[in-house]
C-alpha cells in the first residue's frame, strides 16, 4: 500500500473515530450533571471530572486523533494543490511531524499539571 493509500484510509478511519470521541468529550466537559442547567459549570467542577483516569485516556485519545486527522488532511491539501516537488512535500511532511508532537505533548502535559 502506498503512502498516499495509507493517508487516505486513516483520514477516513480517524474522521470515523473522531464522532464517538467528540460525543465522550462534550459529555463529560458540558453535559455530565444538572449543574449544567443552574449555569454553575466552574473550573473545579470540570477538574473533578477530567481527573478520572478513564476520562483523561479519551481526552488524550481525542487529542491525538484530532490532530493527526487535521495535519494528515492538511498535508494532503498541501500535496494536492500545492504543486511541490519531493523535497519540499518532504519537509512539508517532517514540519507538520513536529508541529503535532509538540502539540500532542503540550497537551499531554496539560493532564499531568492537573
Amino acid at each position: 500500500m502506498s503512502r498516499n493509500a495509507f493517508a487516505w484510509y486513516m483520514q477516513r478511519i480517524t474522521g470515523a473515530l473522531l464522532v464517538p470521541l467528540l460525543i465522550a468529550h462534550f459529555w463529560v466537559e458540558h453535559f455530565m450533571s444538572a449543574t449544567l442547567m443552574r449555569g454553575d459549570l466552574t473550573y473545579e467542577v470540570i477538574l473533578s471530572r477530567i481527573s478520572n483516569p478513564w476520562w483523561q485516556a479519551i481526552d488524550i485519545s481525542f487529542l491525538l486523533i484530532a490532530l493527526y486527522h487535521g495535519l494528515n488532511g492538511f498535508y494532503g491539501i498541501v500535496l494536492d494543490y500545492g504543486k511541490i516537488g519531493s523535497r519540499a512535500a518532504t519537509a512539508t511532511l517532517v514540519l507538520l511531524v513536529a508541529v503535532g508532537v509538540a502539540w500532542a505533548i503540550w497537551g499531554i502535559m496539560a493532564f499531568h499539571n492537573l
